[in-house]
């Protein structure tokens, strides 16, 4: 739930979609050959809060959500990185059909390029959401 929550902030801003195509934002890891910039959104952990009460119809859950930022141009990612950021940090409300409780920065990644000169950026969010019992 929590990919589906950021990649719907990502495509719902008009600055990020502005530089790269919606279709090129995509839930899961980037395949090779795909024109750049793109952006892959990857869940790369969940911690169940759980339930206070067996009888509660929701438990809150904090999931970890990485967005790689892949360009030609390392002041492109850079900047992608930032949008990115401004887009998701601090979101919260019904985003998706999820009702997330709050969603704030955690780490980003250093900062890498391949043989061919393309520079890649991660940046990490943890979301907080309530999920069904």
């Amino acid at each position: 739930m929590s990919v589906k929550v950021i990649r719907a902030l990502l495509v719902g801003a008009a600055a990020i979609v502005a530089r790269v195509p919606a279709e090129r934002i995509v839930a899961g890891v980037v395949r090779e050959g795909t024109a750049l910039p793109a952006l892959g959104i990857t869940e790369v952990g969940l911690v169940p809060v759980g339930a206070l009460d067996g009888q509660a119809e929701y438990s809150i859950v904090t999931s970890r959500v990485q967005v790689t930022v892949m360009g030609q141009a390392y002041p492109d990612v850079k900047a992608l990185i930032d949008l990115v950021r401004r887009a998701c940090n601090f979101q919260h409300g019904q985003i998706a059909g999820v009702s997330v409780v709050s969603i704030v920065r955690d780490t980003v990644g250093p900062d890498l390029d391949d043989d061919a000169g393309n520079s890649f950026q991660s940046i990490d969010f943890k979301v907080t959401y309530h999920e069904q019992n």
